[in-house]
This record gives structure tokens, sequence and C-alpha cells, in this order.
């Protein structure tokens, strides 16, 4: 593909964000995901909204092997995941835009595997977790519009549906977490078996248990007012446009050679239409031309 569609996955995307749009029912491995596809600053791109249209899915019920594989089915290779989270670090505060680094994964029973239920294992490596050329992007886009942007952070990915406690908060600190929320993890450890660039933006809109008062969703001093009433929310769909406008098709990174030399097994079934040598790895580009649903 020449020009392959740039990935979004966030809460929501507006109007002046994602023009032209469709929705498409994507047919996976992993059950059907809906896709919204149209256009980011004149450009092809495919947004899932990861909590659903309603946002009513919570994010340890989000089926992120069908999200992930979606993008992938309707060629997508670099994927941009914005998440709104709340700060560990107390020198990250709401109104902060943080361009992370590394995570923590704090999930406890989600799948861990696009190959779980195959016989056969993956191990991709996470020396660098986030694909440095996407954060490359991101982080500039960032800078023109905030003087606020925090280019490094750890954050600590949890299981959610609720809120973390203060001794959860603090031992995320010891652990060198910078900030916390739930929707991370695994969809970038899915992207990187399915070979796919993926980096996150991650606006602050509240503190962590324990660092301020109370959490809360919506009125004076809100999650809520952080975000949309203080123009967080404009700001970073902003930033989106100009990070999608100038993602490069030259992938001068190691993302799209994942799985080399880290597949050992029989490939599932879904695979079986590519050739794969004898001792079972398949080949780097694996993913690149499966027959689309």
């Amino acid at each position: 593909m020449v020009n392959p569609p740039i990935g979004l996955i966030s809460s929501a995307a507006s109007e002046e964000l994602l023009q032209d749009r469709r929705i498409e029912m994507v047919d996976t491995p992993f059950g059907q995901a809906p896709v919204l596809v149209g256009r980011i600053a004149g450009r092809e791109a495919a947004v899932i909204l990861r909590y659903g249209g309603n946002l009513t899915v919570p994010s340890h019920k989000i089926n992120y092997r069908a999200n992930i594989w979606a993008l992938k089915e309707l060629g997508v290779e670099s994927i941009i995941s914005q998440n709104a989270i709340g700060s560990v670090n107390p020198m990250i505060r709401p109104g902060d835009i943080v361009i992370s680094d590394d995570f923590l994964d704090r999930t406890k029973d989600r799948p861990q595997s696009l190959f779980d239920e195959s016989d056969c294992w993956v191990r991709v490596d996470f020396t660098d977790p986030f694909c440095p050329r996407l954060r490359g992007d991101l982080i500039t886009a960032a800078n023109r519009h905030s003087n606020r942007v925090i280019e490094r952070g750890v954050f600590v990915c949890t299981e959610g549906p609720r809120f973390e406690t203060p001794a959860e908060i603090r031992s995320y600190q010891r652990d060198g977490g910078d900030i916390v929320g739930t929707p991370l993890v695994p969809e970038v450890v899915f992207a990187r078996e399915a070979e796919m660039c993926f980096a996150s933006i991650a606006p602050v809109i509240n503190f962590g248990a324990g660092m301020a008062p109370a959490v809360v969703h919506f009125g004076p001093g809100s999650m809520n007012d952080a975000y949309y009433a203080e123009g967080l929310h404009e700001l970073i769909e902003k930033t989106l446009i100009d990070a999608i406008g100038a993602v490069s098709h030259d992938r001068g990174c190691n993302c799209g050679n994942a799985l080399k030399g880290g597949f050992h097994g029989v490939p599932p079934v879904w695979l079986k239409s590519r050739n794969v040598d004898a001792s079972g790895k398949p080949p780097a580009d694996i993913f690149a031309t499966l027959p689309r649903s």
C-alpha cells in the first residue's frame, strides 16, 4: 500500500478532527470491530473508539485484539493512542501533556498476546516500548501548541474500572511511574506483535488518589473540567491533526520487524495462508499480505 491510513485509538473524535467519516465493520479472528474511517489532516485515517460510540465499554472489557487487528486489516502501519490520564508524579500536573517512553503493566486479567489461543508463543522486544519515530512526531506537534509538554514518562496501566487507592499510587511512585490510566495495555503489546508502530499522547486531567482531596469526574476542579472546560481537549485534537499530517510513511524504526526471530511453534489458522520455514518462524512481513475480510 503506497499511502496506508493512519490509525488513532481514542475515546472520542470530533467532526473537526475526523472528516468525511463513515463506519466500517471489520471482521477479525477475534470478532467484529467497528472502525470510523475518514480523513485527518487530509490523510486517510482509521479511528477506534475504544469505549464504544456511547462510552459504555469499560477498559477491562474492551476487545483489544479485535481493535488492533481491525486496524491491521485496513492497512494501518502507525497507531497513535490518545489517553486522558492521571498523574502519579507530583511534578506532573493537570494540563501537562506526556509523551510516554516506557510503561508498567499493572493489569490483572487481560489477554497477553494475539497468539494466546494458538499453538505457539511470540516474544517481541520491548527495549523501546513506544515507536521512537511516532514519539518524535507527537513531541514536535505538541510543542507547537503547548509549553507544558513532558517528553518522557512511564505510563502505569491498571486494570480498572475503579480508580487506584492512595497506597497503590505510592507504590507506582516507588516503582518509577509518572502517569496512570487503564487503556494502554495490551494495545501497545498487540501493536508490536502485529509489527505496527505505536505511540501515546497523554493529557493529564487529575492527580492520583492521595495526591488531591479526591478524584472527581464532574464539577469544579474535576477531570471533565480539566479536559473540556479548560480547552485541553481542543489542544489535543489540534496536536493530533498536526502530528498525523506529519507522520512519514518511511518507517525507519524496527517496529516492522518485531516478529523476526521471535515466533515459535505452529502458526495459527489465520496465518496459514503465508509460508513459514521448517522451524515455524514466519518471515518478518508475515502480516503484510493477509487476505482482507
